[in-house]
């Protein structure tokens, strides 16, 4: 079921909400929206609720704050955890999500069950810093087209190339048809958050999820984030992914998450 959900700050956020039981929320990273998540909801629901949504400011949602913020986008998806889930939930994050989970872990603890970080860090590796800047000054200038297929390059395995290219395709073009002042804000909050401070405070069950081939946030990078998390976080590398694991092979992403989510319960 999709619906709108207002904000107390006057937000309008697009939302996705299907299942029942124990509520899990996904939130994306750049770039991208609730359909991210769309295939793991419908592989999940049958024994979980399962949110998600357009982040605040991007794909159909609306942000009251202009320019959002990490912080407002925090708050707002507070509002909707409060008032419209109405219970602790399981948090997936993925790339920026991670962030936003931690931040979320700072601000409202007690609606948080457990993390899931995907494909994410606390904070952007100086590398990729470099790269997004350039990417965010080249759309601003030059517009988003054909950066649909400068993306997937990135984001994608070779394997995943080679075994589902109608895939890449549509992401491609869905990635072109966003709206890209959304995205460069996007690109901006993510560059300028360090949440890392944050991570030895985590105190719910966590596990963290990496691809073995992707270069935003590598295993290692993922495995000395989780070490500062003082109650220990289990770490699943997915071979033959890059930073969309939930796309590049969704059954495991989902069987993964599953297993997680069952301890739990």
């Amino acid at each position: 079921m999709a619906y709108r959900f207002s904000t107390r700050s006057g937000s309008s956020l697009y939302v996705e909400d299907n299942g029942s039981g124990p509520p899990v929320l996904a939130l994306h990273g750049i770039g991208g929206g609730a359909y991210f998540f769309g295939g793991a909801a419908k592989r999940l629901s049958s024994r979980h609720r399962f949110i998600t949504l357009d982040n605040p400011g991007t794909g159909n949602s609306v942000s009251s704050v202009k320019p959002f913020t990490l912080e407002s986008n925090v708050e707002d998806i507070g509002d909707l955890v409060r008032d419209k889930i109405g219970q602790p939930v399981v948090l997936i994050g993925h790339s920026f999500g991670t962030i936003l989970a931690l931040k979320a872990w700072q601000q409202w603890p007690e609606w948080i069950r457990a993390i899931v970080f995907t494909c994410g860090l606390p904070k952007v590796r100086p590398n990729v810093h470099e790269r997004l800047s350039l990417r965010a000054a080249d759309i601003a200038k030059n517009g988003i087209g054909g950066w649909g297929s400068k993306m997937s390059a990135g984001v994608f395995s070779k394997n995943t190339f080679q075994e589902q290219p109608e895939m890449v395709s549509i992401f491609e073009r869905l990635f072109e048809a966003q709206e890209p002042s959304s995205y460069i804000r996007s690109i901006e909050v993510l560059l300028g958050a360090d949440v890392t401070s944050i991570v030895p405070t985590v105190k719910v069950p966590c596990m963290a999820i990496a691809g073995t081939e992707d270069s935003y946030a590598p295993p290692d990078s993922v495995k000395e984030f989780i070490s500062k998390i003082p109650g220990g976080c289990r770490q699943e590398n997915i071979q033959n992914n890059a930073h969309m694991v939930f796309l590049e092979t969704p059954e495991m992403f989902a069987e993964i998450v599953e297993e997680f989510l069952e301890k739990l319960n």
